[in-house]
């Protein structure tokens, strides 16, 4: 598929990434409201800095509460919608943008299950777009899906875990009607790799440009966490997850071909309910939270 060693890749970025929010934006740590202990303990810290890094532009949220047990995970369960997008090609230069939601994707978790994704690759190749519907559970390679998608066609991703720790993701066009869902069988999740839940679209790791795909909106985006007293769902910014932050593809870095602003992406503000952005490709120099 053109997509060597993409498991490990995606990793390996969003674990420098969280390098860049412990040292690029420790004085936006600083200066925010204080972290909730645990659930339902009061606001959320939804940080107001970008964290800019390489490859994502979307929102993550961590986990606050510790889990009921060792065997357990933080969040149980994360889903979202959006639209594939309408890509605006160049047929002299290939390009590709995705679009997912998952688990796991913010700390380092070595030798775990982490992160579980399912979303679409949208593709620009001779100028024209192509759509792929995937699945991944880091280290595994990704796996492509037998999902036809089309520009404009209406998504909904979830990815979830049962009591014994099997992942299990679900992708339907609601457009069309058809869906995929599979449980990953011999996949045991441990706790540290669902301490984050993501909402993102992504760049590729190669020299190949980002895709230009105008924007795309995020709607119905939330979570659940099983903690040791109870399980609660609720959107990105709820109360109780220890914080939210906004990811920026930057400008620069990564081995992404970034050779001008218009090559960037970022997310506006979340809506008033906490559960839909929109990202925007050429925003990542202009974020304005």
């Amino acid at each position: 598929m053109g997509r060597a060693n993409t498991g490990t890749s995606r990793f390996a970025r969003r674990r420098r990434k969280g390098l860049l929010l412990a040292l690029g934006t420790a004085a936006a740590l600083a200066a925010s409201a204080p972290i909730a202990a645990a659930a339902g303990s009061g606001p959320s810290d939804v940080i107001t800095q970008p964290v800019v890094g390489a490859t994502w532009a979307g929102y993550d949220s961590i986990a606050a509460s510790t889990p009921a047990s060792a065997a357990q995970t933080y969040f149980t369960s994360v889903t979202g919608s959006f639209a594939a997008p309408a890509l605006r090609c160049d047929p002299a230069a290939p390009a590709r943008a995705s679009v997912w939601v998952g688990l796991g994707g913010v700390l380092s978790t070595r030798a775990v299950y982490g992160p579980l994704q399912v979303g679409i690759d949208a593709d620009c190749h001779h100028g024209r777009a192509s759509y792929l519907a995937w699945y991944e559970a880091y280290p595994e390679p990704l796996q492509p899906v037998r999902l036809a998608v089309a520009a404009g066609d209406m998504l909904t991703a979830t990815v979830s875990i049962d009591p014994a720790g099997r992942p299990r993701v679900v992708l339907s066009d609601t457009t069309t009607g058809d869906s995929m869902a599979k449980t990953l069988a011999g996949v045991r999740v441990k706790p540290l790799a669902t301490d984050s839940a993501e909402w993102i679209v992504e760049g590729p790791a190669s020299q190949q440009a980002l895709a230009n795909f105008g924007s795309v909106t995020f709607s119905n985006a939330t979570a659940t966490e099983s903690s040791a007293a109870t399980v609660h769902s609720g959107p990105i910014d709820d109360p109780a997850w220890d914080y939210s932050e906004p990811d920026v593809i930057g400008l620069q870095g990564g081995g992404v071909h970034q050779s001008d602003v218009a090559a960037s992406a970022a997310p506006g503000p979340l809506g008033p309910a906490g559960n839909s952005f929109t990202v925007s490709y050429g925003a990542g120099a202009s974020f304005d939270q």
